[in-house]
């Protein structure tokens, strides 16, 4: 067992691709961030990312499915209003897309492989 203590964990940039991402830029505070809480461990991997208010993220796919679950603030989920607490399914390969409320949202992504980001076409 490996407890992990939220405060200990570091936000930094989000990155489309992972070996893009910068671990050792701290993100400012009210801008997009991500920590990596479980990476590996057990087989699963969990995130947790911040998005500022009235954020509209791409419409993209991944290539493993994930449980989204909103923590904190709100954001509206492929259309429909989600609260903390909330939390959608989505199959490798679905398209979807969030806009984040008006306080932003920190939401927690659970996959159980690395997956990579597709962003669909226009």
């Amino acid at each position: 067992m490996n407890v992990r203590h939220f405060a200990d964990i570091r936000w930094h940039v989000p990155a489309s691709k992972r070996e893009d991402t910068d671990y050792d830029t701290e993100p400012p505070e009210g801008d997009p961030g991500r920590k990596f809480l479980v990476d590996g461990d057990g087989g699963f991997y969990v995130q947790a990312v911040r998005i500022p208010p009235d954020f509209t993220a791409p419409v993209h796919s991944h290539s493993h499915p994930e449980v989204f679950m909103v923590v904190d603030g709100t954001c509206t989920f492929n259309g429909e209003p989600m609260s903390p607490l909330d939390s959608a399914v989505v199959e490798a390969g679905q398209d979807y897309s969030f806009t984040s409320g008006a306080d932003g949202v920190t939401f927690i992504v659970t996959r159980q492989a690395i997956a990579q980001y597709t962003q669909a076409s226009s």
